[in-house]
């Protein structure tokens, strides 16, 4: 393998001894049991936060411990590899963002195994950098099989415990556990006939009452976390088996003739479909809809996620021709790539369509968490295909792979500083206005004027904005409910909005307003520094100093309006209790 500059091979000496092994291997089972016990403390509820961080940076201690022990060092890329993981588990404690909190476990995860595959000697890679897509996705999935069943060889193999249970065999120790596995039982069943018959006896001899499902929650949680961490520290600390190195050919290989008839085929195809989206780009909704029958918005909504999918599933194609091509082929070769650039421009023009499609898309229906990753993916993928043309068509297919995964995490990483959520609630709100004329508009259709079918239920999606979002909309949302609404007294959008408010508030007041008296669920949850996050404490702090502005926002009741905090009174008088604030202090 060709050396990379600044980075030192990590792998122990391959002549360790058996005795050596085994001690690694059974402190690296003590070490995961200990980290499962930990994740059992930490993690068990499923309510992440500061405590996936706690976690990771006692999984990053102890990694660090195993590496010194086997006697190397962790090179730059390994230390940053680890500190990826550390900082995307971090995120759980800064963001409130479900959706976000999704790709950061994701990338976490692909970071700890691209550590595992660069630390382990018995890997095919010692590097991202230089290596190929095929010999990187190898590594990750021996990772991935490390974690599911690593831990049964790291037990029964690597540590010679069986060597250890067949010396104490063959000792005292035998006949001592004959005879625990003989008393215990029989001490328990008198000690409890002993209660039963004298509870002064009892009260001495009670064994402490267990919930049985509690327990095997804490038993399966640990044991999974045990499990899944020794299989990675196996792989990646004590298997010590050379590397056997991928074959180099392909299955298929193609020739000129196949790949001009395949990329000429695509062009084609890519060609055509952008000299229609250059008609609707110019014709506007007139040609849309006579052609399609559609309406714009309906025409926007339908084709976006296909073409982010086209997009996505040019790239393999590309790389498989390149990959099927034999290296001795000059003539195949140059004909991949003067047809590979011509679809990548048409690749480029269909992902102008495909964001012109969202422009209409976020007009109408307004702006998604999954519409604005799908832009961001797009957005990557616009990169890599520069970098693709940068490197594999210019014969550096080993650069490849360590752009796209680079570029992939510092894409995510950026999201997280982004803070997505609030950018979505500004523009969800800030398209208020606009909103509410679209839905005010009336079209004539078959000689009879109605309200155009793109026009939306209400200006703002409260309801998405309070459920589908975290804490770092609330203060953007807290500020549209105490703004008063959007839409005047008299329009029949009217009742809509101000059924939204009504409801926003009481979602609101409910999740982060401070807890109601007797709540005992609540507090508890409050109190709970595991599950603390940076974007929740910032949506109870907007909360709380509004929450009088927040009860005066009106609700539609009996034909008309009356203020949420009269609403809930009402309610609290046949028998539904709330939360009702202290009046202020007067000054």
């Amino acid at each position: 393998m060709t050396a990379v500059p600044g980075v030192r091979d990590s792998a122990p000496p391959r002549s360790a001894s058996t005795p050596e092994r085994a001690d690694l291997a059974r402190r690296t089972i003590a070490h995961a049991l200990l980290l499962g016990i930990l994740a059992d403390a930490l993690l068990r509820d499923g309510r992440w936060g500061i405590a996936l961080l706690a976690w990771l940076l006692a999984f990053a201690a102890t990694v660090g411990s195993l590496v010194t022990r086997r006697g190397a060092t962790m090179t730059r890329e390994q230390r940053a590899w680890l500190g990826a993981a550390v900082f995307f588990g971090g995120c759980f404690a800064w963001r409130d963002a479900e959706a976000l909190q999704f790709y950061d476990f994701v990338a976490m995860l692909v970071a700890l195994a691209l550590l595992g595959a660069t630390l382990s000697p018995a890997s095919p890679i010692r590097s991202v950098l230089g290596t190929r897509i095929r010999d990187l996705a190898h590594a990750l999935a021996r990772a991935v099989a490390n974690g599911a069943v690593g831990f049964i060889v790291l037990v029964l193999g690597d540590s010679a415990l069986g060597a250890t249970r067949r010396r104490l065999a063959d000792d005292r120790t035998r006949a001592l556990l004959r005879a625990a596995a003989i008393t215990v039982p029989l001490l328990l069943l008198f000690g409890a006939l002993f209660s039963e018959a004298d509870p002064v006896f009892g009260s001495l001899f009670g064994l402490p009452k267990l919930d049985f499902g509690v327990v095997m929650s804490h038993v399966l949680v640990a044991g999974f976390f045990t499990w899944v961490v020794g299989g990675w520290m196996r792989g990646a600390l004590v298997d010590d088996k050379a590397a056997r190195p991928l074959p180099g050919g392909f299955p298929l290989t193609l020739g000129t003739l196949e790949i001009t008839v395949v990329l000429g085929a695509l062009n084609a195809l890519f060609a055509l479909f952008v000299a229609v989206q250059v008609g609707w780009l110019f014709g506007g909704e007139a040609l849309v809809r006579s052609t399609t029958g559609l309406g714009y918005a309906q025409y926007a909504r339908r084709g976006f996620f296909e073409l982010v999918w086209v997009s996505l599933l040019v790239l393999p194609v590309l790389l498989g021709a390149r990959v099927a091509i034999s290296e001795g082929d000059a003539r195949s070769i140059r004909r991949h790539r003067r047809l590979s650039m011509p679809l990548l421009l048409l690749v480029g023009a269909t992902m102008v369509s495909a964001i012109g499609r969202m422009r209409l898309y976020v007009h109408y229906y307004g702006l998604t968490t999954d519409r604005l990753f799908a832009l961001v993916f797009m957005a990557w993928l616009a990169i890599v295909f520069v970098w693709f043309t940068l490197t594999v068509l210019r014969g550096r297919e080993r650069d490849f792979a360590s752009g796209m995964t680079i570029t992939g995490f510092f894409t995510i990483a950026a999201l997280n500083f982004a803070n997505p959520d609030a950018f979505i609630a500004r523009v969800n709100v800030g398209r208020a206005a606009a909103a509410a004329r679209l839905a005010d508009s009336v079209v004539v259709r078959d000689g009879r004027a109605r309200v155009s079918e793109d026009a939306p239920r209400a200006p703002i999606d409260y309801r998405y904005l309070t459920l589908q979002l975290g804490g770092e909309a609330v203060p953007t949302v807290v500020t549209a409910l105490t703004s008063g609404t959007v839409t005047p007294a008299g329009v029949p959008m009217r009742e809509a909005e101000v059924r939204e408010r009504c409801d926003a508030v009481r979602r609101l007041l409910q999740k982060w307003a401070p807890a109601r008296a007797g709540d005992a669920e609540g507090a508890r949850r409050d109190a709970d520094w595991r599950a603390w996050n940076l974007g929740a404490v910032r949506a109870r702090a907007s909360v709380r100093p509004h929450e009088r502005e927040l009860r005066a926002v009106t609700c539609w009741d009996n034909g008309g309006e009356s203020p949420f905090g009269i609403r809930e009174q009402r309610k609290s008088l046949v028998g539904e209790q709330w939360y009702v604030p202290p009046p202020a202090p007067t000054r």
